[in-house]
Order: structure tokens, then C-alpha cells, then sequence
């Protein structure tokens, strides 16, 4: 049964967590919002051919060659042929079957006009609905594996709750559907290191490469090229305009670099609550 009901990120529901929508990556399944901003596209791409050409050589791709049906199984309305597709896209299909569809009709086509922006545009929904994947040269490509997404869970639920908090922030900055902020998204991220090294060391506002000075004349023992690795990514958030300035603001930063950086100083944290805990 369709339900009307509104599902707006960030507003009342979600933002008072009485109705949330997802925000964690995407990875092993689609949820509805994402499946109907699918069907919304792919009926973009139905309208968009039949301006191009008859819709019979699309659908009999889809029925001949991806469903591998033969062509007295092929529903002679277009309506029928396009419940099939919705049918399948919103209740039918795993996530798998799904981007295997997608990257089957893109690719006909790309090759038939010579147009791959529509790449682009499945790419914005991916990102928009926190897909943990993204069209790449023409095929559906992993962008975050599943260590990674282990390593962001643990950050975020550690029984540090400053830590917790700036990951949570790092996390909803950078997957926000409705308006992603990258650099306080890497802001956010380098505070929760902060607040743990705060913790261990008892004090307050010392910002990360103090902090892991200090930590090694209290007698921790942090390997040098890591400590490196770190400091080097303090001084890229220092350097790099604005993010650590004017409240995080700098619209030159990327999902990559923001992603890089959730997950190399969720892994970190995690890192130095386990030292910690251990000493």
C-alpha cells in the first residue's frame, strides 16, 4: 500500500528523532525514498527517449536482453512494460539487481547517443540518498568498503560521549540529503581525536598536534610515521581556507576529502581508545 506521508530530512520528525531518515551509508539495501528517486529517474530517461526515438527498442533491450525473455513474453502496452520495471525497482528486487539494471539501460544508452550525463545525474541521487556507491567509467563502483563503514560505527558508539557526538556531527555534515557540509564534516572529524586526547590528557582546547606532543612526554608511545600521518592531517585542516576558520566554511572541499578524513580519524579514535583503556 502507497503511503502518503511526508519524509523530509531534517525536519520536525527527523530532526526531533521522532520519525528518523536514514543517514549511515547505504550499502546492502535501498531504502523507499532511494528506490522511488530511482523509478523518478528512469522515467526521466523514458520521456527523454521518446523524443529521441520509439520506446520499442528500449523496452524490447530491457525484456530481450536484461530479463532474457523472449518476444511473446514482452507486455505489447508500454504501461505494462513500465509496471514491470516499477514493480521490480520498489518492492521486487535486491539492491544487486537493481544497479545491475542501471548500469544495463545507461550503458545502451550511452553507446545509442553518445551521452554519458546520465551518469551525472544517477550519480547527484546516489549521493543525495547516502548510496555508498557511485557510476564509475560506466559501471556501479564501491566507494566505501565495509571495514571502513566497522570503523565509523565503533567511533560512534564509544563510552566517550564528546567523541561520539563530533563523529555523529562528521557523519550527518557529510551524508545531510538535503544539504551536505564537507568542511565542517572534516572539522568535526579532527575534533573527536581532539576530545579523546583531551580526555587522556586530562586537560582542555588543546588542539590535536599539542595534543600528540604531550602524549608522547606523558611517556605513549605513538609510532612515527602514524603521529606524522596525523600531525600532517591537522596541518591540511589548518591550512586548507576555512575549515578550521569562519565557523568551517570553505566550498572547495569534496565528499572525498571529507570521507577521507571520517574515516581515517574514525579509525584513530578508535586506535587511541585502545591504548587508553589498556594503560
Amino acid at each position: 500500500m502507497i503511503s502518503y506521508k511526508p519524509k523530509v530530512r531534517g525536519a520536525f520528525s527527523d530532526r526531533n528523532k521522532i520519525e528518523t531518515i536514514n543517514t549511515i551509508i547505504q550499502k546492502d539495501d535501498l531504502d523507499s525514498r532511494t528506490r522511488n528517486g530511482i523509478v523518478n529517474l528512469v522515467d526521466f530517461l523514458i520521456e527523454t527517449l521518446e523524443h529521441k526515438c520509439s520506446l520499442d527498442d528500449f523496452y524490447e533491450y530491457i525484456y530481450k536482453a536484461i530479463f532474457c525473455l523472449t518476444s511473446d513474453e514482452m507486455p505489447y502496452y508500454p504501461s505494462e512494460r513500465r509496471k514491470h520495471i516499477v514493480d521490480g525497482v520498489k518492492n521486487e528486487w535486491e539492491y544487486h539487481e537493481i544497479f545491475s539494471f542501471l548500469e544495463a539501460i545507461l550503458k545502451w544508452y550511452k553507446e545509442k547517443y553518445y551521452d554519458d550525463s546520465i551518469y551525472t545525474i544517477f550519480n547527484s541521487l546516489f549521493e543525495k540518498e547516502c548510496v555508498g556507491y557511485r557510476f564509475i567509467n560506466g559501471e556501479i563502483t564501491d566507494i566505501i568498503s565495509k571495514e571502513e563503514i566497522d570503523e565509523i560505527e565503533e567511533a560512534l558508539n564509544t563510552k566517550y560521549n564528546a567523541c561520539n557526538k563530533c563523529i555523529s556531527k562528521a557523519l550527518s555534515h557529510l551524508y545531510d540529503r538535503e544539504k551536505p557540509d564537507y568542511s565542517n564534516s572534516v572539522k568535526e572529524s579532527i575534533s573527536a581525536i581532539e576530545a579523546m586526547c583531551n580526555i587522556i590528557l586530562e586537560s582542555k582546547n588543546s588542539t590535536l598536534g599539542e595534543a600528540l606532543n604531550q602524549l608522547e612526554k606523558n611517556g605513549w608511545k605513538i609510532h612515527g610515521a602514524m603521529k606524522n600521518a596525523y600531525s600532517s592531517l591537522y596541518g591540511y585542516t589548518s591550512d586548507k581556507s576555512g575549515i578550521r576558520h569562519n565557523n568551517g566554511i570553505d566550498e572547495n572541499t569534496t565528499f572525498e576529502e571529507a570521507k577521507y578524513m571520517l574515516v581515517s580519524c574514525s579509525a584513530f579514535l578508535n586506535y587511541l581508545i585502545q591504548i587508553y583503556e589498556k594503560q
